[in-house]
């Protein structure tokens, strides 16, 4: 059996690994130079196993007539949530499928079903560790997420509470013990809260485990294609055939894994997904000899940042733009990213050095009900690995390793069928 999987981010490349160790023949296209180019590239690193909540909740058109407002304003660079008018007519089908899946009742099962499928990853992403011994600076030691109302900090804790169970252990931190757990917060003590805080999620550098994992791949056979654009897909008598610029190339199955352009591509075989492009920003930032530096990846929800040490370096991330597939890096965000920074540390960020900030953005596949859409589809032979949005990293190789069970038809660990494209047509 040969498969070919389209694109060579988390998604694909963590595809593309569960299939070889099937004994499938695998070959990867990509459009980029290498693997995790894109939305994987440097995205904030949290493994968010615990409560992986969609964006979708309820008040978010409020959230979304805000961020068009931002927009609109001259401050516009520096707001957490910016929509941009001339995306809005491409966003017109996609939104309308996105506020219906806002109510409290949809938000807290899809709540329910990302966390289940990123638990089901957490353990697989164990598993590729402890079987390949990769090392990209991934930290065990929990994540917290903090806040600075105990308005917002006690519903976070009933929404912990009604997706944790009995299988996710977290804890209720006040103010004291949040500082005695993570000493590097004391210079906002006072704007401080209180933190949930889930003691087995994880974090580590996406990037480096995506390259460490394809070069993984490759050396067990599989073939990876990079500068290579597919410009179409067609199925023909149980067989599949895919077009690029250089030449065409036939398989038995095609995993479309290729975040934001997974909509172009499908679109060719008559399969709608219904995926916007939420681009998102990050800055890493040296730690140098800063004493007091932070040991968990923190979000705060107070100010919309997530910060995370990865190896010797900051990672901050904290935006959200809907500004169709323009590209670039604002130097605006980047100060924004920086002021952000001062936020949460504002002793560290005064040491700062604006030349040795290394920017980043990227456009996440945000799906209109906020659940990734995995495997089967109408179509003989095409199987989906997409529309993630910002979970990609927390459910990565769990997505990966439930797809080619499927595609092998292998007793599979984990159902996909809640997650199918099957989904928007009832």
């Amino acid at each position: 059996m040969h498969v070919i999987v389209i694109g060579a981010g988390l998604l694909g490349v963590s595809s593309a690994y569960y299939l070889r160790r099937h004994g499938v023949d695998v070959t990867v296209l990509d459009g980029e130079s290498g693997p995790a180019m894109g939305a994987s590239h440097g995205n904030g690193g949290y493994v968010q196993a615990s409560v992986a909540d969609p964006w979708n909740a309820p008040g978010v058109f409020k959230m979304f007539a805000q961020a068009w407002m931002a927009g609109l304003g001259s401050k516009s660079e520096s707001s957490a949530f910016v929509t941009r008018t001339g995306a809005l007519p491409g966003l017109a089908s996609w939104g309308l499928r996105f506020l219906k899946n806002s109510t409290a009742e949809i938000y807290l099962q899809h709540t329910l079903l990302n966390s289940r499928l990123a638990r089901y990853s957490l353990h697989a992403l164990a598993q590729i560790d402890a079987d390949e011994g990769f090392s990209y600076s991934q930290s065990d030691t929990g994540g917290l997420i903090i806040f600075r109302s105990e308005e917002a900090l006690l519903a976070y804790r009933q929404l912990s509470e009604q997706v944790c169970g009995e299988e996710m252990r977290f804890e209720c931190l006040d103010r004291d013990a949040l500082l005695q757990k993570e000493p590097s917060l004391c210079g906002i003590s006072g704007e401080l809260a209180g933190a949930v805080y889930f003691p087995s999620d994880h974090a580590g550098d996406s990037r480096e485990f995506c390259e460490q994992l394809a070069a993984t791949t490759t050396n067990q056979g599989t073939q990876f294609l990079f500068d290579t654009v597919v410009t179409g897909i067609d199925t023909t008598n149980g067989r599949v055939q895919i077009s690029t610029l250089q030449e065409v190339h036939q398989a038995d199955a095609v995993v479309i894994a290729a975040g934001v352009g997974s909509s172009k591509l499908a679109k060719s075989l008559g399969i709608y997904l219904p995926i916007a492009p939420a681009k998102g920003y990050s800055i890493t930032i040296p730690m140098n000899d800063w004493a007091d530096r932070p040991s968990h990846v923190i979000a705060d929800m107070g100010v919309h940042a997530g910060v995370n040490p990865i190896g010797n370096a900051l990672r901050v991330a904290g935006t959200a733009e809907f500004a169709g597939m323009k590209t670039g890096i604002s130097e605006e965000r980047v100060d924004y990213l920086i002021a952000l920074t001062g936020q949460v540390f504002p002793e560290f960020a005064a040491t700062i050095d604006p030349g040795d900030v290394s920017p980043w953005a990227g456009h996440r596949p945000l799906s209109a009900d906020g659940l990734p859409i995995l495997g089967s589809t109408v179509v003989e032979n095409v199987y989906m690995n997409t529309g993630h949005g910002g979970l990609g990293w927390s459910q990565a190789a769990g997505s990966g390793r439930a797809v080619a069970d499927q595609i092998v038809g292998v007793e599979r660990s984990f159902d996909v069928s809640e997650y199918s494209i099957g989904r928007f047509s009832k």
